[in-house]
């Protein structure tokens, strides 16, 4: 697989929003027909492009009233794409698309389960040199990674770099004031119409403080669950489990790794039955959680990028693969992977499986 693209955008808002809309727009249009197809390939009952995008649109008032600027970027996106705004809003919420796959929810839409994310979360007191890291896996149907790219986000007051997909506004990242976050996916009973992930991301990595990226994540009025491991240059660290009206923080006892389960016994009586159809997400969790414990002390980058390499209880690993035969619309693999030092300011991404691809490194 070829390296990542880099976008270099400036500004903020609808402007912002049209160089993205206008660098990607071929990406942006055939992601959208490709989504909708696999969609339409997985739905357990007959369900149109017009039910997929009137699902998105539920979260519209939520997001106005949380973020109007992110709004405005969004509606930038399909101006300089030349595509309707709620095809955008239906890329943007591709993961609060997965609460419609558990049977307990009637497999509405989306009939197949899939596995995902693996993240770390390592403070000083756990790294080789006094840094503080955040890494991921992140793991979707296969077709994902060709639509991968990286923005360099010049805005007036900051620049964040943020990995994502075309047409999307960010999966993870971290901004030049040392705040950076990654994530995992969690499947609430409590999922409503609220606001979406990935304006929850960037909008956390527009704040100066940790505490206001905090803020951004655990008081919005969110439409799904989520883990998200957030961390900043000054040491400091949450793992948040998060339904969509709940959360729960982890204490971080130097590093923690964090999978698609819940862990705290507050919000397990809220994860959706049969979202998990295997064990894949315990075993990375205890995977993860041993190479944290037996390295304490010793992470690096180096040392991050060989377990985002790992393959226990392989293809379901922490470097996920498909099976084989299985069609990349219903499958599930690491199309990214990505490691923040957030202390130089510097990212480490690959495009697909860091297993068969070199990390790419970039710096504000």
């Amino acid at each position: 697989m070829a390296a990542i693209r880099i976008l270099e955008l400036k500004g903020e808002g609808r402007p912002l929003g049209e160089g993205h809309g206008e660098a990607l727009r071929a990406e942006i249009k055939e992601f959208i027909a490709r989504a909708l197809e696999v969609h339409a390939q997985n739905i357990s009952h007959k369900v149109g492009k017009t039910e997929l995008l009137g699902f998105a649109s539920r979260n519209l008032a939520a997001i106005k009233a949380y973020s109007p600027l992110l709004l405005e970027e969004m509606e930038g996106i399909a101006a300089g794409a030349k595509v309707d705004f709620s095809e955008i809003l239906f890329l943007n919420s591709f993961l609060e698309l997965e609460d419609l796959r558990p049977p307990a929810l009637g497999g509405r839409l989306l009939a197949k389960p899939l596995w995902g994310c693996t993240s770390f979360n390592v403070l000083p007191k756990a790294a080789a040199n006094g840094q503080t890291y955040l890494a991921q896996t992140y793991d979707m149907e296969p077709y994902y990674a060709r639509y991968n790219v990286v923005l360099k986000i010049e805005r007036p007051k900051g620049r964040e770099i943020v990995q994502t997909v075309a047409g999307v506004l960010g999966l993870n990242g971290q901004n030049d004031r040392g705040v950076g976050l990654v994530i995992n996916k969690l499947v609430a009973k409590d999922a409503r119409p609220g606001v979406i992930y990935p304006v929850i991301v960037r909008k956390a990595l527009a704040q100066d403080r940790l505490g206001d990226a905090f803020g951004a994540i655990v008081f919005a009025s969110r439409a799904t669950g989520m883990n998200y491991q957030l961390a900043s240059s000054d040491g400091l660290g949450f793992c948040l489990e998060l339904t969509a009206g709940q959360y729960y923080l982890w204490p971080i006892d130097g590093a923690i790794a964090h999978t698609n389960h819940f862990l705290s016994d507050y919000l397990k009586p809220y994860e959706t039955p049969n979202w998990l159809s295997h064990g894949g997400s315990y075993v990375r969790r205890e995977v993860a959680s041993r190479f944290l414990k037996e390295n304490h002390g010793r992470i690096d980058v180096e040392a991050l990028k060989t377990i985002l390499q790992d393959h226990t209880n392989h293809p379901r690993s922490i470097c996920a693969h498909y099976l084989e035969g299985e069609p990349e619309s219903t499958a599930c693999a690491t199309i990214m992977a990505v490691i923040l030092d957030l202390n130089k300011g510097v990212t480490y991404v690959t495009s697909g499986n860091p297993c068969q691809n070199e990390f790419t490194e970039i710096a504000f």
